[in-house]
């Protein structure tokens, strides 16, 4: 069920509070919604896969190089699905020039 312009504008500013007010948790919870769907593409991605490598082995046997082919394909994209890449999970704060001012310069 899609949002309604109201109700997107009033969660997003929930989340700015929210950013606002405990950037730690903001940072958890984005990390955690990354990982989901990293774990949720490796699932997939391996339950295409393991079947796919299954109906490989079947064509092998037959003979049958239409079957194989398309075992390799599903086996192609049961791979990249499962690799699919995030963005790396960001560890250091971008520094802004005052930030970085104040550690050269401690202040006296």
């Amino acid at each position: 069920m899609e949002l309604s312009e109201h109700e997107s504008r009033i969660l997003q500013e929930i989340q700015q509070d929210l950013t606002a007010s405990d950037p730690r948790l903001a940072r958890v919870l984005t990390t955690a919604t990354i990982q989901g769907r990293a774990i949720q593409h490796l699932l997939l991605g391996t339950a295409v896969l393991g079947p796919s490598l299954g109906l490989m082995i079947f064509a092998l046997t037959l003979g049958s190089m239409p079957l194989g082919a398309v075992a390799f394909t599903a086996m192609t994209a049961g791979a990249y699905v499962a690799s699919a890449r995030f963005p790396r999970f960001r560890t250091k704060r971008r520094l802004s020039r005052k930030s970085v001012r104040s550690q050269i310069l401690p202040d006296q």
